[in-house]
């Protein structure tokens, strides 16, 4: 009887029933659920550590979408859950984009902050704008532009922006 109680006792070590095959089990699964964790959304808050590089990268955003005359590009830099009024911002965007076809923009940072969950950046924002007609002249406007931010998850988006005149 002695030799089937030795392999039954080696066979439950095989298949993981002892409590010796138990940690190693359990050593491979904790990777994983920090992986599960870390996906779940619990990375710590980018608004909370918002930066001069995070403002500078979002107008540099802004600046790419208007250079290229893509009225979508600019749009996706908003978030529309967020932003109060955004369907009327998004109709002013597109009027603007209808009226104008070529832009250039320059920018200097002037003030980056942050209060609770957003981000703020304060800029010296100058719009050049030409006309689609060219019975109009060029358009420049030149705005302290100021850009709320908020992390969604994925990136920093804009949940408000003054002055909105300046797609006018």
């Amino acid at each position: 009887m002695r030799p089937s109680a030795v392999m039954v006792a080696l066979l439950a070590v095989g298949v993981g029933l002892s409590g010796g095959a138990r940690p190693a089990v359990r050593a491979n699964l904790l990777p994983q659920e920090k992986r599960t964790e870390q996906k779940a959304g619990n990375a710590p808050d980018k608004a909370a550590n918002f930066s001069e590089a995070d403002a500078a990268r979002v107008l540099d955003g802004l600046r790419q979408a208007l250079e290229s005359d893509s009225e979508r590009r600019l749009l996706k830099l908003f978030d529309a859950a967020r932003m109060p009024d955004y369907p009327a911002f998004r109709n002013q965007v597109a009027q603007f984009f209808d009226e104008y076809e070529a832009f250039q923009v320059h920018y200097h940072i002037t003030q980056v902050s942050t209060e609770g969950r957003v981000g703020m950046a304060m800029a010296d924002f100058e719009l050049e704008a030409t006309p689609s007609r060219a019975t109009s002249p060029n358009v420049r406007r030149n705005v302290q532009l100021r850009l709320v931010l908020a992390w969604d998850g994925k990136q920093l988006r804009i949940v408000d922006l003054a002055p909105r005149g300046l797609f006018r």
